[in-house]
């Protein structure tokens, strides 16, 4: 398993999650093969430990800040599966939207190798190469790299 800094699993732990955590992501996999989604390993493996949770936490300079890991909230009744073609094309991969970031700013997505993004309006960024990565990115407000392509 890769290492979360402390700050990180310390805002994790006080929104509801804990270490080994394996929730139930019958509902979410239903939802998203609903929209025409098969459900990528890493996906599976990351809404099953920090899925369904809304992490709510304070940036360092005192803002407060929100992210969470709940397709069903990402999509909502608008989102459907082509409109994110474009970022695909972007990132060369397919993805999945897996939740929102910046308090429901910006949208997060999976790709298939595990690399987190997130896209608001025509701005893409990369949180990270995996989920562990990206936390530490979004809880410690790290800088990301935005993608010009």
């Amino acid at each position: 398993m890769n290492k979360l800094s402390k700050e990180t699993v310390q805002i994790l732990t006080e929104s509801g999650w804990y270490p080994g955590r394996k929730s139930d992501i019958t509902g979410t996999s239903d939802f998203l093969q609903s929209k025409g989604y098969q459900l990528f390993p890493c996906v599976a493996d990351v809404l099953r430990e920090f899925g369904g949770i809304k992490y709510s936490f304070n940036q360092p300079n005192g803002d407060k800040d929100s992210f969470h890991l709940i397709p069903e909230e990402a999509y909502g009744d608008y989102y459907e599966k082509e409109d994110f073609e474009e970022i695909e094309m972007r990132v060369n991969e397919s993805l999945i939207a897996i939740g929102q970031v910046r308090d429901d700013n910006m949208m997060m997505f999976i790709s298939e190798s595990g690399k987190i993004f997130g896209e608001m309006g025509y701005c893409l960024v990369k949180f990270g190469n995996h989920i562990y990565e990206a936390l530490d990115t979004l809880c410690l407000v790290l800088p990301v790299k935005k993608l010009n392509k």
